[in-house]
């Protein structure tokens, strides 16, 4: 598998190598492709779940204009203690169904992933389909996808889904903050990079322990890209990236 290695030196040489790094094995996403989150040796990550869920209304507004089913993905970043943090829309085919999923989601309950027993924040996929006069269809997904990237829209451009090697260039690491590692070990983190280059809704996808993994996603949640485009438009791409450290040396690659 192809690896880059990034040796600690002084911050900007640091910055420098790394930026390097993360162009170089984003590149690799593009061309190779990135393997489901789940396809993980350990079994001692345990994911979020739904504990309760309210009903999503179907939007009256749709009702009138006689629109009779719609479609929002999401994002949900939970906390440790099982708060919601932050929600980013992957697709949605009108503003008005992201309204109503959004407001119901402040409603939902959720227990929150652990790794050896110990709740730590992560996020997950959902999926909403709406159906005038139909009980609301949902699914969850806790590794979404691979490379998958959204467009926000308005009500007569709908939030869309394209593939990563769609984008018009690879987002540049702007800010790179240097993580403060301990113990050695691999991570693969899970992020998305929204329309104003900020990451979003970060997950430990893998790790060989919890303080790596923690330390790294600590790290990679205070990075700062390149607004991400797609036929000259800003939109949210996602990827997963893979870390280990040993012998004082950080290294990243392609995850598979």
């Amino acid at each position: 598998m192809p690896s880059i290695t990034l040796v600690l030196g002084s911050h900007t040489e640091y910055m420098k190598t790394l930026k390097s790094c993360l162009l170089f094995s984003i590149a690799l996403v593009t061309s190779i492709g990135v393997a489901a989150a789940n396809d993980r040796s350990d079994a001692t990550l345990k994911e979020i779940e739904i504990t309760k869920q309210t009903d999503v209304r179907f939007p009256g507004t749709m009702r009138v204009i006689g629109v009779k089913e719609g479609h929002v993905s999401l994002v949900a970043a939970i906390g440790s203690e099982g708060e919601l943090l932050d929600t980013l829309i992957l697709e949605s085919t009108r503003k008005a169904f992201t309204k109503s999923a959004l407001k119901s989601l402040q409603e939902w309950e959720f227990s929150p992933a652990s790794y050896d027993g110990t709740p730590l924040a992560s996020s997950i996929q959902i999926d909403l389909s709406f159906q005038v006069d139909r009980k609301l269809a949902w699914q969850t997904f806790q590794a979404p996808g691979p490379a998958d990237i959204t467009r926000s829209g308005t009500e007569e451009r709908p939030v869309t889904t394209a593939q990563f090697g769609e984008l018009d260039a690879i987002p540049f690491p702007l800010e790179i903050v240097e993580p403060d590692i301990s113990v050695d070990g691999t991570a693969t983190i899970q992020f998305y990079i929204d329309e104003l280059g900020h990451v979003r809704c970060p997950r430990i996808a893998s790790a060989t322990s919890l303080d790596f993994g923690e330390t790294m996603l600590a790290a990679v949640t205070e990075w700062k890209f390149e607004p991400p485009i797609a036929s000259g438009v800003r939109t949210n791409t996602m990827l997963r990236q893979t870390f280990s450290y040993a012998d004082g040396e950080l290294t990243a690659a392609e995850a598979n």
